[in-house]
């Protein structure tokens, strides 16, 4: 009788070690989740590469990745640059194109304008690294600011891509951020990667049959 009520004791002890060990688990993967899609929404600035809806391999139009950003602070922001790392082996970058947050501008009757965004399509391609800059020429009469931001309207700039014949189903082709700055004329209010100011989130590309 006594090694039957171990045998059973142990059982149980089995069974609640699975429980625990299953919850644990279920824990672990909603924190790495929550980790990977809410980092940065601490209410600290946040630029985001947007990852799309799965691709299909055949697909043979170009597409565009919104890069946003989730705030600003307080201060003008006449220069903001980001370096963005792709695989060139499997896309090919084309370019860039209006997002839809604007700068100051005392030379347009609406007071503002859009940034003119400076970049080099073939060396993003050969060294698979995007560098983008704007730079205010004014020192600040055509910066960044919180004030033209909102919600619906945080679009920054939009990346064009067209897939290469090299891309296959299953692959995943991720777009990180490398280095970004909102860079503002006092340098203690500038918002930057290295300092832990501005927060990043890297895209993702998934591709489909």
């Amino acid at each position: 009788m006594a090694g039957k009520y171990e045998s059973s004791e142990k059982k149980k002890r089995k069974k609640w070690l699975w429980i625990l060990a299953v919850c644990l688990a279920l824990i672990a993967a909603v924190a790495l989740y929550y980790f990977y899609f809410y980092q940065g929404d601490s209410g600290t600035p946040t630029l985001i590469v947007e990852t799309p809806q799965k691709l299909s391999a055949s697909q043979s139009s170009d597409f565009t990745l919104d890069v946003t950003v989730s705030d600003l602070g307080d201060a003008r922001y006449p220069a903001m640059s980001m370096s963005i790392s792709f695989d060139s082996s499997r896309l090919e970058f084309l370019g860039v194109e209006d997002g839809n947050i604007f700068i100051l501008s005392d030379e347009n009757s609406t007071g503002q304008q859009l940034p003119d965004w400076s970049y080099n399509v073939g060396s993003s391609n050969d060294t698979g690294l995007i560098n983008i800059m704007y730079l205010d020429m004014t020192g600040g009469r055509n910066a960044f600011t919180k004030n033209l931001l909102a919600d619906d309207y945080n679009v920054v700039l939009r990346l064009k891509f067209r897939l290469r014949g090299s891309v296959r189903p299953g692959d995943v082709l991720d777009l990180i951020v490398e280095d970004a700055v909102f860079a503002a004329s006092d340098e203690s209010q500038s918002l930057a990667m290295t300092r832990d100011t501005l927060k990043v989130k890297n895209g993702r590309l998934v591709i489909g049959e």
